[in-house]
Parts: C-alpha cells; structure tokens; sequence
C-alpha cells in the first residue's frame, strides 16, 4: 500500500499565485483590514502573526498556547453592485462554455486549506449578504452555527449543488468550509479607517500610550504604510518581509510613540522660535513660551496627571477655539499683528479655561505652544 506523505506545515508553503502585488491597484479597503487586525495584535493574548498577501490577501496566526490556527481572510471592496449571494459566492469562470472547476470565490478559499494545522476562513466585505448567508455573519460559537439548523443545512445543500465536485487537497468540502468561515460586512475603506483610529487609541490607552489626537492619526498613518509595504514585498524575494509579527510590531509601535511623546522634552523647539520672531514677539515672551511648551509635554508623559479621555476633550476645544482664531485671521476678518494676535490667542485660552472648569491655564497654553512647534498654529497670516 503506498504511503501517504505528511501534509507540510503552512509555515513551509508558498503562495498559491502572486499577482497585483506589484502594482497594488485598488487594495484600499484590504489594507485597512489588515491594520485593524495588527492593532488587535498589540493587545491580543492569541493573534501572534498577520501576514500580507502571502497564503491569501490576509493571513491570521493564532496561537491558543496548545496549537497554532491559521485564519485566511478575503477583503472584498466593490466585487459587486448588490448584496452577496450563493451564486455570487460560487459562480465560476467559463471557458468557452466550460466552467473552471476551482475559480469561484469559496473554491479560491478552500484551496487554501493544504497544510498541517488547523484553520478557518473569513469573508470580509463592504456589501452585506442576503438572508440566504446570513447565518455566516454569526459567531462559529453561535447555537445556530454549533447544532444543525434548517437554516445550515440549507445553505450546505445548496452550495454543494452548485459546487459538488470540489474539495481541498486536506480533503474537505464545500460544507466543511461553511462550518469554518465567518462572513464581517465592514461597509467602506473610510468606515474600516474610523473603527480602526477608535481601536488604536482604546487598545493604546490600554497599554500606556498617551498621544494627541493628531498624533494618533499619525500613527495609525504610518501603521497602514507598514501594511502596504508588506503587501509589496516579493515572498520570492524575501518572505519575513510580509509577515507582521507580534513582539516585533509592538516594539515598533512602542518606539514611535515614545519618539512622538518626547521630541518636545529637552529640545530646542525650533518651530516655535521662529514663528514666535516672525511675528514680532519679545525674546522673553518667546522663553516663557518655551518653558510653557516643556511643561505641557512633561505632565502629557505623567500618566496620573490627568485622565486621558478628559484631556482629550480638553485639547480638541482648544484647538477647536484657535484654529477658529485662525481662520479669521487667513480670511482678513481680524487685521491683528503677530504681536496682537498671540495676545487674542491667550486670551481664547483664560475663554478656554473658564468654560472647562478645573484645568491650569499654563497647561492650556503649553498645549498651544505645542501645536505652534508642530505647525498646527501660528500668530501671523498664512503666506499666499
């Protein structure tokens, strides 16, 4: 009798195919996918890997301490111009006449299914389903997915009518793939970004992370960059490339918050200096701004200093108050000097402060110098 040889283990196969990765046309709302999983990352107890267009357009390693499950994600964004069905989810490619047995999207899933651990599968869209799929939008732990249902059996039956002659190379069926996957309706790229800048700043809370709100954004920026450039490396080329590992990413976040948080603590504040001289204001004004803009970012990094989602608040207003400020004097409502306008500015802050109860004045101000040596603000008109 022939031996049977050992499947490999996931971590040892290649891509089943490798296209677009170059020109990564269209593949918005996949990379807010896959960032939103590698936020989860930073706090997750189980989901130690994510990996960009490698096995499939997102794989998830996770790891319950026993065995490691591998999770293969679609991100599907506008396949369509009406909601998911059975037909859409199994229809084939033709040639000729002929369908091509292996070319709908839940055959493109199963084929992942070749290797030695355990594994799921997961559909993730902008377009909601039918009520024909909708049981897949459930929880694998939900009674109606765990104990046979009308609503189940179904479903199976009518896809293994239309897709009976198909199965993994583990040997698994079309059924087999409905009791392991999970449909997400996300809606949109922009509704992705907004849950995912929600998450970032919870789960960074979480673990001691303390930014401005512009900060976060920014971040989350470069966290989405990260993301597509391990959707461009060539697993040819090098493979570890667009794997996104969990101890690795958390570092990496790690340091670039530290780097946001600190570049005002013991520097020089260039930014700051030359606004403050462009507008005409004193040199022992510009030194108290100084002062001001090191105490803001030293009590920013005291975590007891204040509660985060207070402070938050507090900062939105302000900066609210004088980017309104601002806008006046771009748009020639106000005629104020450099030296006029920082005195309006801090009189917005004494505004500020007595419209938000219990905050210093000298934070207030500290957090406008701030933003003026991150060029969020200045005392002078904007240059045409």
């Amino acid at each position: 009798m022939p031996s049977v040889s050992p499947l490999p283990s996931y971590r040892d196969v290649s891509p089943l195919e490798s296209g677009g990765i170059i020109a990564r046309s269209g593949f918005e709302f996949q990379d807010h996918v896959a960032a939103g999983y590698c936020i989860d990352m930073l706090q997750s107890t189980t989901l130690t890997e994510v990996w960009c267009e490698s096995l499939d357009d997102i794989t998830l390693i996770r790891n319950s301490g026993k065995y490691e499950e591998f999770e293969f994600v679609q991100a599907k964004s506008n396949e369509f111009n009406h909601f998911w069905s059975v037909a859409g989810l199994c229809k084939r490619d033709k040639r000729g006449k002929t369908s091509i047995v292996g070319s709908s999207i839940l055959e493109k899933s199963l084929a992942y299914e070749r290797g030695a651990e355990r594994c799921c599968f997961r559909m993730v869209t902008c377009l909601p389903v039918n009520g024909e799929l909708k049981v897949l939008t459930l929880p694998l732990s939900s009674p109606l997915r765990t104990s046979p249902t009308d609503e189940f059996t179904k479903l199976c039956k009518q896809i293994t009518e239309k897709i009976p002659d198909y199965k993994s190379r583990n040997g698994s069926d079309t059924s087999s793939w409905l009791s392991r996957a999970v449909w997400e309706i996300c809606h949109s790229s922009e509704a992705l970004e907004n849950a995912n800048l929600l998450k970032l700043r919870r789960i960074g809370s979480d673990l001691g992370m303390f930014l401005a709100e512009d900060q976060w954004d920014e971040l989350y920026k470069k966290i989405l960059r990260r993301v597509q450039d391990a959707g461009r490396a060539k697993w040819e080329v090098d493979p570890e490339a667009k794997k996104l590992k969990q101890d690795g990413f958390l570092n990496w976040v790690k340091n670039l918050v530290s780097e946001a948080q600190h570049p005002g603590v013991g520097g020089k504040g260039e930014q700051l200096r030359e606004k403050m001289e462009r507008s005409g204001i004193p040199p022992d004004s510009i030194e108290t701004a100084q002062e001001q803009r090191r105490s803001y970012r030293k009590r920013t990094l005291s975590q007891g200093y204040m509660d985060l989602s207070r402070r938050q608040e507090i900062e939105m207003d302000t900066h609210a108050y004088l980017h309104q400020l601002k806008s006046q004097l771009d748009a020639g409502q106000l005629s104020d000097t450099g030296v006029e306008f920082h005195s309006r500015c801090l009189n917005c802050l004494n505004d500020v402060r007595r419209h938000e109860g219990e905050v210093s004045l000298s934070f207030l101000q500290g957090y406008m110098y701030h933003l003026a040596d991150r060029c969020l603000h200045r005392f002078t008109r904007v240059a045409i």
